[in-house]
């Protein structure tokens, strides 16, 4: 396969995906659930940091990348070139999440930033607390990273932030270019991806109002893909948008590349999704760095069921405690256990 042609969109990532029907749903990446987010104008480097950095700083975001805190770099969509820096750290915890903000004179700041309790998913105290119903939005932009991302990500950030003022910011790459534009929102790490300008308003208001998109819904950061493909069909079945109205409760292997994910809704554990990985046909999964190769998977619903007979088969769900999850019917009985481990976002 050739590398990507700038000036040709037909040959982007991110067209290739939606040419493929590539599903949206499940494609969070697993493997962020704290960051740490910096103020700077840019331009941002394509890896890396900036090198208009002082010591204290760059050391200090060094040490948070080797601490598994995911580090983005931020500027607001019009006024890049303010006085003063925002710093913004958040992690997971609670029903969405926690997130604090911090308006620094310089970025040395960061310096009395705690990493080791950030690290741990813990609020380090380091700003004031973000209202979860004014979180902080992030659109990707990062153009030098993959054209994608700025072809596609700036109009929605422009169009986003008229629509959420003082919310949004460009970022640099949040993971998944193929699915540009790409929109985070923190607290919660909730993503939406494959977005236009057409999207803006629905998803503002989806945002605004504590819910989610679900027809451009990635997924939740920090959660295996095969919870977050559960989470989903169970939502699309139910109708369900609310965030905080969905909780994983436990997750267990099948065979045939298959899981089963008990779910509760509204605090009630009664429902049970089973889900199929799948895999898919190499294709350009990025445009960075020449083009990137790869087969990501994708997963489709086997089954799913509610003890209370509101969704598909009646079945029991009873309560183990043990992490294993038991699933039973009129005609047969099984028990699956173990612990559901997959590859994540390779461009996490």
């Amino acid at each position: 396969m050739t590398a990507p042609d700038r000036t040709d969109p037909s040959s982007w990532c991110a067209a290739i995906r939606a040419e493929q029907q590539e599903p949206i749903f499940a494609s969070a990446p697993e493997v962020i659930s704290t960051w740490l987010l910096v103020e700077h104008p840019g331009p941002w480097p394509s890896r890396g940091f900036p090198g208009d950095l002082s010591d204290v700083a760059r050391g200090v975001l060094e040490a948070a990348e080797e601490r598994g805190v995911r580090v983005q770099f931020i500027r607001r969509v019009r006024d890049r070139r303010r006085a003063g820096r925002t710093i913004v750290v958040a992690g997971r915890g609670g029903a969405r999440g926690w997130a604090e903000t911090r308006d620094a004179a310089d970025l040395d700041e960061l310096a009395e930033l705690d990493l080791a309790t950030l690290a741990d998913g813990v609020a380090p105290g380091f700003g004031a607390a973000v209202d979860p119903s004014e979180p902080v939005v992030l659109v990707c932009t990062h153009g030098r990273r993959d054209v994608c991302c700025a072809r596609l990500g700036r109009p929605v950030a422009v169009a986003l932030s008229a629509a959420m003022p003082g919310q949004v910011w460009e970022t640099t790459h949040v993971g998944g270019d193929r699915f540009a534009a790409n929109v985070v929102t923190l607290p919660g790490g909730q993503y939406h991806g494959g977005l236009t300008a057409a999207d803006v308003e629905r998803v503002a208001a989806a945002i605004t109002a504590g819910e989610l998109d679900l027809g451009r819904w990635r997924g939740e950061c920090g959660v295996p893909a095969a919870e977050q493909a559960a989470a989903y069909f169970l939502r699309r079945e139910l109708a369900e948008a609310r965030i905080d109205a969905v909780r994983v409760l436990g997750v267990a292997d099948a065979p045939g590349d298959q899981s089963v994910v008990r779910i509760a809704v509204d605090g009630r554990p009664d429902h049970l999704v089973r889900v199929r990985r799948v895999e898919n046909a190499p294709r350009r999964t990025s445009c960075a760095h020449g083009g990137t190769i790869g087969a990501p998977a994708s997963y489709e619903l086997v089954s799913l069921s509610a003890s209370s007979g509101s969704v598909g088969t009646t079945i029991g769900i009873p309560d183990t405690g043990s992490g294993i999850v038991t699933q039973s019917t009129p005609n047969t009985a099984e028990t699956v256990s173990g612990v559901m481990t997959s590859a994540g976002d390779p461009e996490a």
